[in-house]
């Protein structure tokens, strides 16, 4: 279903453009839903335990950096990427990270955002600043090209494999989704929203969860750890 939806999506884009042309009068597909591009059985929570063993599991203190952005900080691997040592420690209280987003570049409102900088992704980003090689980089992460994202993706892989918690569906959107879920239930809708840098709507249809910790609190039962 989410391949369907995602097709109708780029079709309809297709016919708006052509009606804009004057080359058709109305598009043939107005008034069909898109439908969900969400497909549920590719959801994972990727706990603070698995977090951990991830962690656990990094080849160095780079990649530590890199998964405790996704998970914790929530980035897009595209965001990551470009990510600057000016960009950590802004503000008044020296208590954020500005986030610049390639992906929503398009979109002046939505390309920038400023994150807390939550205690564990500071202490991993302390280490790896202090790492001899490091002091005088422009960016924070500089073992791969600033251009092929996805290119995180198979080393993450191998990680995941080697900490005992297996392969993870689409890694990243994933770990970002388990953070949005966190966000969205301990600093409600809005916090979600402006950390991770998308709508409500967005958040609804591609990234909230119901976890296996809200159906042990509903049954009264003890959360796991």
């Amino acid at each position: 279903m989410a391949t369907v939806a995602g097709t109708i999506r780029k079709t309809k884009t297709v016919f708006n453009w052509a009606k804009k042309q004057r080359w058709i009068t109305e598009s043939p597909l107005m008034g069909i839903a898109d439908g969900s591009s969400r497909n549920p059985a590719n959801d994972r929570n990727v706990t603070m335990e698995e977090f951990h063993k991830l962690l656990d599991a990094c080849p160095d203190q780079e990649w530590r950096v890199i998964v405790t952005l996704a998970r914790i900080g929530g980035l897009r691997p595209c965001e990551i990427m470009i990510l600057r040592w000016s960009d950590i420690g802004i503000g008044e209280q020296k208590n954020r990270i500005h986030v610049f987003s390639p992906k929503l570049n398009r979109h002046e409102h939505l390309r920038n955002r400023e994150i807390p900088l939550f205690p564990i992704l500071g202490t991993e980003l302390d280490k790896l600043r202090s790492t001899p090689g490091h002091e005088e980089e422009e960016y924070v992460i500089n073992r791969y090209s600033r251009n092929g994202c996805a290119v995180l993706v198979a080393p993450l892989d191998k990680i995941a494999v080697k900490s005992g918690i297996g392969k993870i569906v689409r890694p990243f959107d994933n770990m970002r989704a388990s953070r949005s879920t966190e966000v969205h239930r301990d600093y409600g809708a809005m916090a979600e929203s402006l950390w991770l840098g998308h709508s409500k709507e967005i958040a609804k249809e591609c990234y909230l969860m119901v976890t296996d910790d809200d159906y042990a609190k509903a049954a009264g039962q003890k959360k796991s750890a």
